[in-house]
């Protein structure tokens, strides 16, 4: 039996089928930002397996991020956010291999960098973000 869902769950998953193309990408940054600095806090507190499912939720952020590329719209930007998105994904791996903060904090920044590019974008209207 399938059990029902509650008002608030069906609330969330209506805002999340209805919400446009650029806040959404703002909300998948903001949450794998989130992930990378919960698996900094983890590890510098000792907690290798919340380290470790912090790296997994941020690896599945990006992962989500690299499946939504268009390259054929992209061009040359998809190309190079699909570099980006490949290098952090096996940064993060390397990161939990060694556990190693620092793996996590190069991969932060760059995804930083690139949220902050989506927000400008999103900011000043330009029509490119549909592109990549």
């Amino acid at each position: 039996m399938i059990s029902p869902q509650t008002p608030a769950r069906q609330y969330q998953q209506v805002q999340f089928q209805t919400i446009d193309r650029g806040r959404l990408l703002l909300m998948m940054f903001d949450g794998g930002d989130r992930f990378l600095a919960e698996a900094g806090r983890c590890l510098a507190s000792g907690d290798v397996v919340a380290f470790s499912q912090a790296l997994r939720r941020a690896q599945a952020v990006i992962a989500e991020l690299l499946s939504t590329l268009d390259h054929k719209r992209g061009g040359e930007i998809a190309g190079n956010l699909d570099r980006l998105y490949r290098f952090m994904l096996d940064h993060l791996t390397e990161a939990n291999l060694a556990q190693s903060g620092r793996h996590v904090l190069q991969v932060q920044r760059l995804f930083g960098i690139i949220g902050g590019a989506y927000r400008e974008i999103l900011r000043h209207g330009t029509p490119e973000l549909d592109a990549a």
